[in-house]
């Protein structure tokens, strides 16, 4: 049987050789910490090098705890690089259903839990909680025109949240094909879209 035990957060060691980036989870991580306890302890082989958790390690750091729970797996190296590939990989094979999961942070809002502290942020839980809603064109309509005063207008796109990745990537890779550089990346995007549609050489 697994045994959960409280080690002090300086002898964990982080993987060093870790492929996964995860610096942009480490703030919603430690929400969830402060908002339901650290319910999840992190996996550590016998030298207490992490195998998963690196994100909540970074957040109790963020949060300045002295120790955490953890599990300590007897592995060799090569398992445990393994398995924390196959354990990461897992996480993202999984997919949401998206009608379900706005019902249920809808029920959440309504029970007054704070939807911030699930890792989504405001922009994707309005993608997710409004996903179904009716465009509104009017308004959007009014929105252009009180915008073109400054030279440039916002035109907001939803996509699927997991597709935000593959997207940010496509939008990189045809800015360097096509010699597009802006500091704003909203402005790339937009250059890269009337590019792609024909509207500008």
């Amino acid at each position: 049987m697994l045994k959960v035990q409280e080690i002090p957060l300086k002898r964990l060691k982080p993987w060093k050789d870790n492929p996964r980036r995860n610096e942009q989870a480490v703030k919603a991580v430690a929400r969830s910490i402060e908002q339901f306890g650290f319910n999840v302890p992190i996996l550590c082989d016998q030298s207490f090098t992490i195998i998963a958790g690196h994100a909540r390690w970074k957040a109790a750091k963020m949060m300045n705890m002295t120790s955490v729970p953890a599990i300590v797996l007897q592995m060799t190296d090569v398992e445990r690089r393994a398995f924390s590939i196959a354990d990461n990989r897992a996480a993202r094979i999984a997919e949401w259903e998206f009608s379900k999961l706005a019902e249920i942070l809808k029920e959440l809002r309504s029970e007054d839990v704070n939807l911030s502290s699930l890792g989504y942020s405001d922009a994707e839980l309005e993608a997710l909680l409004d996903a179904e809603d009716e465009f509104d064109w009017d308004v959007f309509d009014e929105e252009l025109a009180a915008e073109q005063d400054s030279g440039y207008v916002v035109v907001r796109v939803k996509i699927r949240y997991e597709m935000k990745g593959v997207v940010t990537k496509a939008i990189q890779a045809c800015a360097g094909q096509y010699h597009i550089n802006n500091r704003d990346p909203a402005i790339t995007a937009g250059l890269v879209l009337m590019r792609v549609l024909g509207l500008t050489e």
